[in-house]
């Protein structure tokens, strides 16, 4: 992922409310799909621009769009929508923190949502910005809009309850969506971790240990993101805002109590993968050691015997064991039975 700094430069000298797309992706060409329903229609259509967009104040009404507009049209609809220009340049600016603001006439959410590769260790993200206002809900992704398409289709087929329930509810139902995503990302990783964990004392290698270090930079991009997650639900579940009926709050600790046990899951994660690298690094350490010990044990077994050795390989003529018929078997002898004498004696201080 690109550093927040790299994103920022982008906008270094411009004022407030300045409208700068500062996302990592390319700007692609922006689908909007809107929907309208109430508990017995539905209209779903994919639009080409707002003038096609007909608001009915009887229905629920959400407008998808995927991609970011471009700066021009972000003007056309906070004109349209009365969103103010610190809000449109925030949906540009995409290294929002995720953060819940209420304005006059409208409220607004911007999360980062992660999209996982084949792997556990390459991961995407993006940003979701949602307005809630009235009876219209909008919500802008950056790039891709999988996360909720169970949600259209739960809509489009009358499935559950959803059809019947207003606004606030399909308010609900995304954040929802949001957070079920993040615990789909953290299977797989709590998977691997397990998987490292049982063979810690075996065969791990070294690359494993750079993968696990990897999976932590991860574990920490998700806390961050959904930390913020925990206070914005608990003033929801407080009903601190009136825009959420009492009768869905039931629904708003439901998702308050999922994300306190996402944030519990991916703290407890970090902790393994931190526990790992370092008992890996303590069980290399006393491997080492005992390599170490052995060397050691040797180098001072064979420290007097290369003395005699040396000792009787000066051949000074007035040495007088030169001179003895069997003097080469009695060093020997000797030898050996001062590696005899130094190996009982490292049993028994048990450093063998």
């Amino acid at each position: 992922m690109r550093k927040i700094g790299s994103r920022y430069s982008k906008k270094a000298g411009l004022p407030p409310g300045d409208l700068v797309y500062t996302g990592e992706m390319d700007l692609k060409e922006t689908e909007i799909i809107f929907i309208s329903y109430n508990t017995d229609n539905i209209l779903k259509k994919q639009v080409r621009s707002l003038d096609e967009i007909i608001i009915d104040d009887s229905c629920v009404n959400w407008i998808i769009f995927s991609g970011i507009p471009t700066a021009e049209e972000m003007r056309l609809i906070g004109e349209r929508y009365e969103l103010h220009k610190l809000t449109l340049e925030d949906i540009l600016n995409t290294s929002q923190r995720t953060k819940f603001e209420v304005y006059e006439k409208y409220k607004y959410l911007v999360t980062r949502i992660i999209h996982q590769k084949a792997d556990t260790v390459h991961l995407e993200s993006e940003q979701l910005s949602i307005i809630l206002k009235n009876n219209v809900l909008i919500t802008f992704f950056e790039h891709d809009i999988s996360v909720i398409e169970s949600l259209i289709n739960r809509i489009s087929n009358k499935s559950g309850s959803i059809r019947e329930k207003k606004l606030d509810y399909l308010f609900y139902a995304v954040l929802d969506s949001i957070i079920d995503h993040y615990f789909a990302i953290i299977s797989p990783i709590e998977d691997e971790i397990e998987r490292y964990d049982s063979k810690l004392f075996s065969d791990i290698e070294n690359e494993e240990i750079i993968h696990v270090k990897q999976i932590r930079q991860i574990l920490v991009a998700l806390r961050k993101n959904i930390g913020p997650f925990k206070e914005i639900f608990h003033k929801f579940s407080r009903d601190e805002y009136e825009f959420i009926e009492k009768s869905n709050l039931i629904y708003i600790h439901d998702l308050y109590d999922h994300t306190v046990h996402l944030i519990e899951t991916i703290d407890v994660l970090k902790d393994n993968t931190s526990n790992i690298a370092e008992i890996h690094l303590s069980v290399m350490s006393n491997n080492m050691n005992e390599i170490m010990k052995v060397l050691t044990i040797i180098s001072t077994i064979f420290i007097p015997l290369s003395f005699v050795a040396g000792l009787y390989g000066m051949n000074f003529e007035n040495m007088p064991e030169l001179k003895w018929s069997f003097g080469y078997f009695y060093v020997l002898i000797v030898m050996g039975l001062v590696l005899t004498s130094m190996v009982m004696f490292f049993r028994r201080k048990k450093w063998i």
